[in-house]
């Protein structure tokens, strides 16, 4: 009878244990199918792990050129943080590493583009190879320690146990004492497996402690692992080349199966699986098998950053595809080999029902226009289209055409309070780097935003000038937004001129935010604080001084 009732409980818990796995992967299945073609729900959260996010591109950048990347400057004037979270539409942190690494970079080869261009369309035609891809990358997670997998891989090598030889011996010592213990009933033996037993379960949690982060390394490069294991078997098509590798890393997975399983029981707070782990650990197995799994990471590391790196580009290329069906209205760029950009319909990608503008550049660029026109918003959407469409090969345009070129901004230069800089020599320091850069050869954009805004008038419009003058001699295509009427009338004839107006309706400003061909005739300082609210008095007087 009690045979019947301990069977029964035993099919009970087999019984509750396939109902919660099954009712675990449909509520997954069913959130990774809402989900496509929308932003994740935790906006904030992805915002606030941008930093672990770019761990895998501080590893990219260092064999990268100033004209290769985009650079924090630019990338923050640029507001590309939210664009990433906006383009984020990842499952793992593999995924998002691999993201913002490619959004950073602009080195990537045009078959590298169109490969992924190819991958993502696959994704999203094929959902149930998409949905059955996004499930392997779920398990990976977007845990916190996951983020730093990349750098603890680094330095794998320092990760051994010290002593490493003693943890099998004193394991062996316990269960000989323990044998011998229950052979001869021996008080004094009895005794002596007590006090190792006791010495053991204190040496392995004060060793367990000490390498606790490195425990947690296995345990995420295994579900990096398992996870690009089971996706090359569901797209082979796309594996051919990473095939060697993960089967060369598979010994290390059967090698770390009995962490993962106790990690398990950890994490699901199994008491029974856990009080039976601690005492089996006594003997020091866990600590053994770390040790050999370390070893296996650190002689196959290179190996396991391409199985990582292919992990992040499914997890990419599934994002992408997601990310084109949320925006709906974008183009893929086309290249030319000239120093040309013709844009048809850009707009910037995180304004809501934006106004959409045509452009082409064939030489340098001077935008003229009113406070709050529309000429920062147009500067930035260019340099978003050029950035984004030579790495998601995605622009926020009806058409583009692009060079292959490096991207610099100058917009939002601030002083430096801790470095005791000030806004314009924080300006001319950057306006340096432009220089140099424009001196590599490759052919450089560059946008700016009121150029020397930080100094004077007349010494402005001078330096103005010299680098317009310079810039136009070099390998670059120059777009400039100034108040400065005076520049954009000196350089008529080597510069296209455009410019951004308003108009006057019952009193308030209104804007078109449409571009349009010659140099703005108009301003509006003064109009803007009547709109304002400012007191009459205050907007009369002013209007008195222009005069």
């Amino acid at each position: 009878m009690i045979f019947l009732i301990i069977g029964a409980i035993i099919t009970l818990l087999i019984l509750l244990v396939v109902c919660e796995n099954y009712r675990s992967k449909r509520s997954i299945g069913k959130y990774l199918t809402s989900n496509y073609g929308r932003p994740h729900d935790n906006a904030e959260e992805r915002r606030e792990r941008i930093a672990d996010a770019a761990n895998l591109y501080l590893h990219d950048v260092k064999k990268l050129s100033g004209t290769e990347i985009v650079d924090d400057i630019t990338w923050d004037d640029l507001g590309m943080d939210d664009i990433f979270v906006s383009a984020d539409h990842t499952d793992s942190y593999a995924g998002a590493q691999y993201l913002y690494s490619r959004m950073r970079r602009l080195d990537a080869a045009e078959d590298e583009l169109y490969e992924h261009d190819k991958r993502a369309a696959f994704f999203d035609k094929n959902e149930e190879k998409r949905l059955a891809v996004r499930r392997h990358l779920h398990s990976i997670g977007q845990v916190y320690s996951g983020f730093r997998l990349i750098d603890n891989i680094d330095i794998i090598g320092s990760a051994h146990l010290k002593f490493r030889k003693a943890f099998p011996l004193l394991g062996v010592l316990l269960l000989g004492t323990v044998i011998a213990a229950a052979v001869t009933q021996n008080p004094v033996i009895i005794f002596l497996g007590l006090v190792v037993l006791i010495a053991n379960m204190i040496i392995h949690t004060l060793t367990k402690g000490m390498v606790d982060v490195q425990f947690q390394t296995i345990l995420n490069a295994a579900a990096v692992i398992s996870a690009a294991r089971n996706i090359s078997e569901e797209v082979p098509e796309f594996s051919k080349d990473i095939k060697p590798d993960i089967e060369k890393m598979s010994g290390m997975l059967r090698k770390a199966r009995y962490l993962i399983f106790e990690k398990n029981a950890e994490v699901t707070n199994d008491m029974f699986m856990n009080i039976l782990f601690f005492f089996i650990n006594t003997f020091m197995i866990d600590l053994f098998c770390y040790d050999i799994v370390i070893d296996d990471l650190d002689r196959n590391a290179e190996e396991f950053r391409r199985i990582y790196r292919f992990a992040g580009s499914m997890d990419y290329d599934i994002s992408l595809a997601s990310y084109r069906r949320y925006i709906g209205n974008y183009c893929i760029p086309e290249f030319t080999e000239k120093p040309e950009l013709e844009l048809k319909g850009i707009c910037h990608p995180m304004i809501e029902n934006a106004v959409r503008n045509d452009f082409v550049q064939k030489r340098s660029t001077i935008i003229t226009g009113s406070n709050s026109s529309g000429k920062s918003t147009f500067i930035k959407s260019a340099a978003l289209a050029l950035i984004m469409g030579q790495t998601l090969h995605t622009c926020h345009a009806e058409s583009a055409v692009l060079p292959r070129c490096g991207i610099m901004t100058s917009m939002a230069v601030r002083d430096d309070l801790l470095s005791g800089e000030s806004y314009y020599i924080r300006e001319i320091k950057y306006l340096k780097r432009m220089v140099e850069l424009c001196e590599s050869g490759k052919t450089m954009f560059l946008a700016v935003d009121e150029i020397l805004r930080g100094t004077n008038t007349r010494e402005r419009i001078a330096a103005s000038k010299a680098l317009m003058e310079y810039f136009s001699k070099q390998n670059c295509m120059v777009i400039v937004a100034t108040h400065d009427i005076e520049l954009a009338e000196y350089f008529a004839e080597k510069c296209d001129n455009f410019h951004f107006c308003e108009k006057v309706e019952d009193g308030d400003v209104v804007f078109d935010y449409k571009m349009h061909e010659g140099i703005s005739r108009t301003s509006n300082a003064i109009r803007l604080l009547g709109a304002m609210g400012f007191p009459e008095s205050i907007v009369a007087d002013a209007e008195k001084y222009v005069e």
